[in-house]
C-alpha cells in the first residue's frame, strides 16, 4: 500500500500544474504587508545568486526598475480621507474606534498633506541597496572603467530613484561614469500611452470585477465599525475603504513612526480579501487576463524591443549597463509579456488569479536584471534573469541552472 500511495504522489506531481509551495493566502498571514500589493517594500532577504557556468564571466546588465517607495497616489487621497472623518466628527456619527483613528490620524496629517506620490527617505535607500548588491554581486562588470546609461520617465519619484542607484554606483566604483536624462520621448517605450482600452476597463470586465468585489467584502459594515451612519457619509462605500487600505499600506513606505493602532484598521482577513480584489483587478488590466484586450501587456512589445536592440549597440559602444526607471504599470505587463515566473497566465475564474499572479511581486523599487555573461570558449552569450534580485524564470528552455538563458533565445521570446 505504501509503495502504491508513493507511485500515485509521484505521478501527480509529474500531471498537475506546479504552484508556489506557499499560497497567497499563506504568505499574507505570514506577513499582513503583502496586503498591500504593490504598496508592498522592497524585499531585502536575498540569497547570492548562482554562479556562472565554468568559463563565462560577466559583462553587461540590462535593467528595468519601479520607482522607490513613496506617499500613497492620487491626487488628493490623504485631504479626502481627512474631509470625511471630520465630517463624520462634526456630525456626532463616530464610533469609539473611529475616534481613536481620528485623534491618531488628525496628528499625522501634516506629515501627508499634498505629499501624494512624492518619494520618501527609504524610497531612496532601496535603490542604494539595489545598486549596492549588483556591484557585490557582479564585480567583473565594474572592473576597469564602467559606464551606464539611465533613463527614466519625468516623474519626479523615478527620476530621483534613479539618481539615488547611480550616486550609490559612483560612491563605490571610482571609475564608473554615466549619462543620464529623463524625458518624454523615453516613454514611449518605459510608460506607453496606449494604456487601457474601454474593453479593459468597461464592459463585460468591469461587470466580471464588480460582481467578484462585491462577493467578497461588505463595504458599509467594515464602515459600520468607524461611524454609527456609514451609509450618510459618502456615496461609494468601496472606494472609501479601498482608499483608507491604500493609506495604511503604504504606512511603511514612510520615513517617520506612525502610531500602532493604525494597523488595526482592519482584520488580517479583510486586509487579504481586499488585496484578492485589487489583486485580480491589476490581473484583469495588467496581465494576460482573458477578460480584456491586454492593451498594456501589447504595449510593452516596445521594451522587450528596446532591450534587443540596446544590448548589442552598448557592447559596441563600451557601455556596461544600461538602466531605465519607470513604474509599476510598466512592470505588471511587462512581466506578463514576457511570462516571466509564469506571469502569463490566462486565468477565466477570478477565484483562481492568486495562485499564479500575485501585485505583491512587483513591490516598491521592483526590479528585472538581465545579467550577460560571455565566455572565450564557446560563442553562446548568456544572460542570468533576476527578479527583486532573485533567480526566476521565463519559458524558454534554461541554458544551465541558476536561470541562465541564451541570448539568442530571449530576442525571439516576443513575436
Amino acid at each position: 500500500m505504501k509503495q502504491l500511495l508513493a507511485a500515485l504522489l509521484a505521478l501527480l506531481a509529474i500531471v498537475l500544474p506546479a504552484k508556489a509551495q506557499t499560497t497567497a493566502f499563506e504568505a499574507i498571514m505570514n506577513d499582513l504587508e503583502r496586503a498591500g500589493g504593490v504598496h508592498f517594500m522592497y524585499p531585502t532577504d536575498q540569497p547570492r545568486p548562482t554562479a556562472a557556468p565554468k568559463g563565462y564571466k560577466a559583462f553587461y546588465v540590462s535593467h528595468l526598475g519601479r520607482h522607490g517607495a513613496r506617499f500613497a497616489l492620487g491626487s488628493t487621497v490623504y485631504e479626502d480621507i481627512l474631509a470625511v472623518w471630520e465630517t463624520a466628527r462634526e456630525k456626532g456619527w463616530l464610533t469609539a474606534e473611529g475616534e481613536q483613528f481620528y485623534q491618531e490620524y488628525t496628528a499625522i496629517y501634516p506629515s501627508l498633506a499634498h505629499r501624494e506620490g512624492v518619494l520618501t527617505g527609504k524610497g531612496q535607500g532601496q535603490h542604494r541597496f539595489i545598486a549596492g548588491q549588483l556591484y557585490k554581486n557582479y564585480p567583473a562588470v565594474f572592473k576597469g572603467k564602467t559606464r551606464a546609461v539611465a533613463v527614466s520617465t519625468v516623474s519626479h519619484r523615478v527620476i530621483v530613484s534613479m539618481f539615488s542607484f547611480l550616486d550609490e554606483l559612483s560612491e563605490r566604483d571610482k571609475d564608473f561614469t554615466f549619462d543620464a536624462d529623463y524625458s518624454y520621448p523615453y516613454q514611449a517605450y518605459l510608460l506607453p500611452d496606449a494604456i487601457d482600452s474601454k474593453a479593459d476597463r468597461e464592459g463585460d470586465a468591469l461587470t466580471k470585477f464588480k460582481r467578484f468585489r462585491s462577493g467578497l467584502l461588505d463595504f458599509e459594515g467594515i464602515m459600520g465599525r468607524w461611524f454609527t451612519h456609514p451609509g450618510r457619509l459618502v456615496e461609494h462605500p468601496h472606494t472609501f475603504v479601498f482608499d483608507m487600505h491604500t493609506m495604511l499600506s503604504t504606512l511603511d513606505n514612510l520615513d517617520f513612526p506612525v502610531p500602532e493602532h493604525l494597523y488595526s484598521l482592519f482584520t488580517a482577513e479583510e486586509r487579504y480579501t481586499l488585496w484578492r480584489v485589487r489583486n485580480f483587478r491589476d490581473y484583469q488590466l495588467m496581465g494576460r487576463s482573458p477578460d480584456t484586450e491586454n492593451t498594456r501587456v501589447e504595449a510593452m512589445r516596445v521594451l522587450h524591443r528596446d532591450f534587443v536592440d540596446k544590448a548589442e549597440s552598448d557592447w559596441k559602444d563600451g557601455v556596461q549597463l544600461r538602466l531605465r526607471f519607470s513604474h509599476d504599470s510598466c512592470l505588471q505587463p511587462f512581466l506578463s509579456l514576457l511570462g516571466v515566473n509564469g506571469m502569463d497566465a490566462r486565468i477565466e475564474n477570478p477565484f483562481e488569479v492568486e495562485n499564479y499572479w500575485q501585485n505583491y511581486n512587483v513591490p516598491m523599487a521592483c526590479n528585472l536584471q538581465l545579467v550577460f555573461f560571455r565566455s572565450s570558449r564557446n560563442p553562446d552569450i548568456l544572460f542570468q534573469l533576476l527578479l527583486n534580485g532573485r533567480e526566476a524564470t521565463l519559458p524558454l528552455e534554461m541554458a544551465a541552472p541558476g536561470s541562465f538563458y541564451r541570448w539568442e533565445d530571449f530576442k525571439t521570446l516576443v513575436h
